[in-house]
């Protein structure tokens, strides 16, 4: 696969640390099998509305391999490894549409990293032509959702049952949420060579 990957960013958690947002790479898979490790079985939970089993090496080589075009991964991870502490993962389901999803390590819950790699996301995508993300996420998991609700692209959530499906618009950020985003994932200094229905069966 002839792969062209998207640049590094950069952003600071809400405790101050600064993390890298890289693409996800071939070369991820011993460590998305110690980030799948790491993961809490509730964690597994909200992601994939089921505990998950452990990944198998064919699945994970999946995962990790990425066009950024159809399918796009990005990872958060210290300054100083390529340890992966979250997630985020788009794949299209129409032209100008993608479904999302995301898991974040369980220490590192609560401390922004969702909303940049939503944001490192959406940047991407409105790249590929990209308009829309969709994604399904457990009533339950109210973390996410309001991952979701607070980002600036004007979110509609409709609820089913215990599920509760987003629609963001990427073709609008208002001001002052477009300045605030772009505050939010900053270009990292160059480096030589480092859930939605469609995801669920992606075993992160």
């Amino acid at each position: 696969m002839d792969v062209v990957y998207p640049p590094e960013r950069t952003f600071v958690t809400r405790t101050g640390t600064t993390m890298r947002l890289r693409p996800m790479r071939p070369e991820d898979v011993p460590n998305l099998f110690a980030f799948h490790e790491r993961l809490s079985i509730e964690s597994l939970r909200m992601r994939y509305f089921t505990p998950r089993r452990r990944l198998t090496e064919e699945v994970a080589r999946h995962l990790c391999t990425v066009d950024f075009r159809a399918r796009a991964a990005f990872v958060a991870s210290p300054l100083d490894s390529d340890t992966i502490h979250g997630i985020g993962r788009y794949e299209r389901d129409g032209p100008r549409s993608a479904e999302v999803a995301f898991i974040v390590e369980d220490a590192l819950q609560g401390q922004g990293i969702g909303p940049a790699l939503l944001a490192r996301l959406a940047e991407h995508a409105r790249g590929q032509g990209i308009e829309r993300f969709t994604a399904a996420v457990l009533n339950e998991n109210t973390a996410m959702l309001a991952v979701f609700r607070a980002s600036p692209f004007r979110p509609q959530i409709t609820v089913e049952h215990d599920c509760a499906f987003v629609k963001l618009d990427l073709t609008v950020l208002p001001e002052p949420a477009a300045q605030a985003q772009r505050s939010l994932v900053q270009k990292a200094p160059h480096r030589s060579l480092a859930p939605a229905p469609r995801l669920l069966a992606a075993q992160e």
